[in-house]
């Protein structure tokens, strides 16, 4: 009598189940897969076939149906198409409702476990998201292998980073509590987006736009990230094709050479004299450099104006 009474409750839920959803008029057919793998110890029939079925909440029901319930570690089981059956009768599915294609499943619970490769794998593609870091080497320290009953959760916290070295806090974790804590010491390289020569560039050419592009390499000192430092600058040797160029390699095209003969402009008060002198140093337009009178070996303050051409701004 008590076991019909703890039946009855459960007959008439399904029975509500059946009478409002449409569950009992419903035509589904469960494909089986030929193999599995599952992380927690309960299969259910999602896990192991594609339902289809002219009533969602049907199929839903059916999936949620378990076929095994503590499937160990590591291990595996052959769920054949008779189970199934034999499952869905005592769940009170009307069989002649269900079609099941396929003759077995194997299924295997996955092995859940943490080691150093896994560690490893997951500092770099966390790293990975810098594009412009390139791990060297990742130094986790030595531990046994982890097993877990059930799924973690990886946190990593970045605690510090200098030129050549990140370190990190990586966390294990199960419904937010740390289970386990790893200190990772990572070995950098730091990338830029750095100016090189896509041809040959001979000493003395001045560098166009269409002489060079941008390459992400390795970042070392003296390597150019501006491109309008380039442009239009001088060779001061040659490039080859596909080098990086660095500032000693190039320098400003500047309308004043040192050494060159440059036109001196005197002009005040009306009194206008040009004379013939020298350039004593590289000059930008608009700065002031000296500039020697051959005639008097003096040296004169001039301002750049133009292609070798300066005025004079002495206090003469």
């Amino acid at each position: 009598m008590k076991c019909l009474e703890r039946w009855l409750p459960l007959n008439l839920s399904l029975l509500l189940l059946l009478l409002f959803s449409g569950l009992a008029y419903s035509k589904t057919t469960l494909y089986l897969k030929k193999y599995v793998e599952v992380e927690k110890p309960t299969v259910k029939i999602s896990d192991i076939a594609s339902i289809v079925s002219n009533n969602n909440s049907f199929a839903s029901y059916i999936g949620s149906i378990t076929v095994i319930k503590n499937l160990p570690a590591g291990k595996k089981a052959v769920i054949t198409s008779t189970h199934i059956k034999k499952v869905l009768s005592q769940n009170y599915i009307d069989l002649s409702q269900i079609q099941i294609k396929g003759n077995k499943t194997v299924v295997k619970r996955k092995i859940i476990q943490f080691d150093n490769q896994i560690l490893e794998k997951v500092v770099k593609e966390y790293l990975q998201r810098d594009p412009n870091i390139q791990v060297v080497k990742v130094s986790t320290g030595r531990f046994k292998r982890l097993i877990f009953s059930k799924p973690y959760q990886i946190k990593i916290q970045e605690v510090s980073k200098s030129s050549n070295y990140i370190r990190l806090k990586v966390f294990l974790l199960q419904n937010g509590q740390i289970l386990k804590q790893f200190n990772v010491s990572v070995r950098y390289k730091q990338l830029a987006d750095v100016v090189v020569a896509v041809r040959p560039i001979l000493r003395g050419q001045i560098i166009s736009e269409n002489d060079i592009s941008l390459k992400k390499m390795d970042m070392k000192r003296g390597y150019i990230t501006d491109p309008s430092l380039v442009v239009n600058a001088v060779a001061k040797t040659t490039i080859q094709a596909g080098k990086p160029i660095t500032l000693n390699m190039i320098q400003p095209d500047y309308p004043v050479k040192k050494g060159s003969n440059v036109k001196v402009i005197y002009n005040r008060n009306g009194i206008r004299i040009e004379i013939v002198g020298v350039a004593l140093e590289n000059g930008q337009q608009g700065q002031t450099i000296k500039v020697k009178n051959p005639s008097t070996g003096k040296v004169l303050p001039c301002k750049v104006i133009g292609k070798d051409t300066v005025l004079f701004v002495g206090g003469m």
